[in-house]
């Protein structure tokens, strides 16, 4: 009998050990406390979570390779001249409550987008999906009203909730989700400000591939402590910045790093407000800045340079060499010369002004985000040279963003989308549909460009589209919405004790982001360490 007990204590501890083996450790957010909000088209730090572990899209777009995935449909088809989507849904898939996923839930899903425009993020209803239909309990018909071959990008981003629990919403924008019923890979195991625990969903359609049985989420208030935990050995996956992170990977040899050339990040100017309207000030903060400095003490030296066109390497076919010669680069004597011809001289205070207008302002950045609260810091004490005086002031995250989408702001450090090509981003960055809501945060709002974005998505002749591109740089060069500064990098850092299979620079296979779709693909990837 004892030596039965000592079997079954040392199965017990056998199960125990794998148990912990399969557990992963990741940092989502470094901004604080969480919050219970579990809707996928949130911009909380639970909405993140949500989005991709637990909600899922119809197909996934890789933006490492470029490669369209289907996911929760099966297959799609082109049709009508581009202007006609054909989607088979995923027979057999199952919400996490077990009521079957149908194509109801899809053209529902859709139907909520059209209705509350709030959580269209990916703006599918204004890039031209004039009409979704079901064609029957597992097939989809997306109908265009103009011709937008690049259409499928937006699709990839819009997450299929369950229409027997949304339709009983009021508003879907505003709902919290503190129970999330998803298709997805994880389900909600428990919930407090401090920690978010997910376990495998053992209901998955595609359960054979997910071989991490539960997912821990701790919060931290900033990179310091998140930098502490890593040092500790406590986080498998952590998305922050770690300066001189060689020196940590020397002394723990299960730590390894991938800074991979993300989405740019810029100064953006409010340009419904003066004197941001004028160019020629635009173009003198353009010079003023420099970006190398910036890149080496505020970035540590791992974020990546960006040209004036924001085109990324393996797209340099699309530059115009023709209009190089108004490319930008850091040159005070020139910087002060546009301050001057804005009509900008210094007051007895030393700062700039015009009139009744001083170049006097707050900077927003997100508090905790201490790499870029220096890169504001850098950006102040540069600035300050020529008689600009920008504070910089970190807030809470969500803050942040509602701040940029109500326009209650004069500059910002923030980012752009960049997306899988640099048709998309320029998409993102120009198109006055994104202006504050989206990656167009500056609020650039201009015909000729809109004009010429939608001309980009009605080909997929590469020459056409160089010609278009080609028109859309000069804009970037003539008018500067925003002033780019640098490709941030994809922050990831990833231990082995744990669990193989993470990219990294020989085995690129997806951009390691904590936000979207792109962190459940990347957990299929992964072994438990036996």
């Amino acid at each position: 009998m004892k030596r039965f007990s000592r079997i079954l204590l040392a199965l017990f501890l056998l199960l125990s050990v794998v148990s912990f083996a399969n557990e992963l450790s990741m940092v989502i957010s470094v901004t604080g406390p969480f919050q219970r909000n579990f809707n996928p088209y949130s911009s909380s730090v639970t909405g993140y979570i949500s989005a991709g572990f637990i909600y899922e899209t119809l197909v996934y777009a890789n933006t490492k390779t470029g490669e369209f995935i289907p996911w929760l449909a099966s297959e799609y088809k082109w049709g009508a001249g581009y202007k006609e989507i054909t989607f088979k849904i995923r027979n057999g898939v199952k919400w996490s409550d077990g009521t079957p996923f149908t194509a109801d839930d899809v053209v529902f899903t859709f139907e909520i987008l059209k209705k509350f425009p709030a959580i269209d993020v990916t703006g599918v209803w204004k890039s031209g999906v004039a009409e979704v239909t079901k064609v029957d309990n597992y097939t989809v018909k997306v109908k265009l009203n103009v011709v937008n071959t690049l259409m499928l990008y937006n699709l990839a981003g819009i997450y299929i909730v369950p229409k027997h629990i949304w339709s009983k919403l009021d508003d879907p924008s505003k709902f919290a989700n503190e129970e999330p019923i998803g298709t997805g890979a994880y389900i909600l195991e428990n919930f407090s400000t401090q920690v978010v625990t997910l376990k495998k969903n053992p209901n998955y359609w595609n359960a054979s591939k997910i071989k991490v049985d539960r997912i821990r989420i701790p919060a931290y208030s900033g990179n310091e402590s998140a930098q502490l935990a890593v040092a500790n050995g406590e986080l498998d996956w952590a998305g922050i910045n770690y300066p001189q992170i060689e020196k940590l990977i020397q002394q723990k040899k299960d730590i390894n790093y991938w800074f991979a050339e993300g989405n740019p990040v810029f100064l953006f100017f409010n340009l419904n407000k003066d004197p941001f309207k004028s160019v020629t000030l635009r173009k003198a903060f353009a010079y003023a800045i420099d970006t190398d400095q910036l890149v080496q003490i505020g970035m540590t030296g791992y974020a990546a340079p960006v040209n004036p066109v924001v085109i990324k390497s393996g797209y340099e076919y699309l530059i115009s060499q023709d209009l190089k010669n108004m490319w930008w680069k850091y040159d005070s004597a020139t910087a002060e010369k546009l301050f001057s011809q804005a009509g900008f001289k210094k007051g007895k205070d030393g700062i700039l002004t015009k009139g009744s207008i001083r170049l006097s302002y707050d900077i927003l950045v997100p508090a905790g985000w201490t790499d870029w609260i220096a890169v504001c810091q850098l950006l102040s004490q540069q600035l300050q040279s020529y008689g600009v005086d920008f504070r910089v002031t970190p807030i809470d995250y969500g803050e942040y963003l509602q701040r940029i989408r109500n326009k209650d702001f004069d500059v910002v450090l923030s980012w752009t989308n960049y997306g899988a090509t640099p048709y998309e981003f320029y998409n993102n960055f120009l198109n006055s549909a994104n202006a504050y809501v989206g990656s167009n945060r500056s609020g650039w709002v201009d015909k000729s460009t809109d004009d010429l974005l939608a001309k980009i998505k009605e080909t997929a002749d590469v020459s056409v589209r160089k010609v278009i591109m080609s028109r859309l740089q000069r804009i970037v060069l003539e008018n500067i919405p925003a002033v780019p500064l640098y490709y941030n990098p994809v922050w990831f850092i990833y231990s082995t004790k744990n669990f193989t299979g993470w990219p990294n620079a020989k085995n690129p296979y997806v951009e390691p982001r904590i936000n979207g779709m792109d962190k459940v693909y990347l957990i299929m990837n992964l072994e438990p360490v036996k």
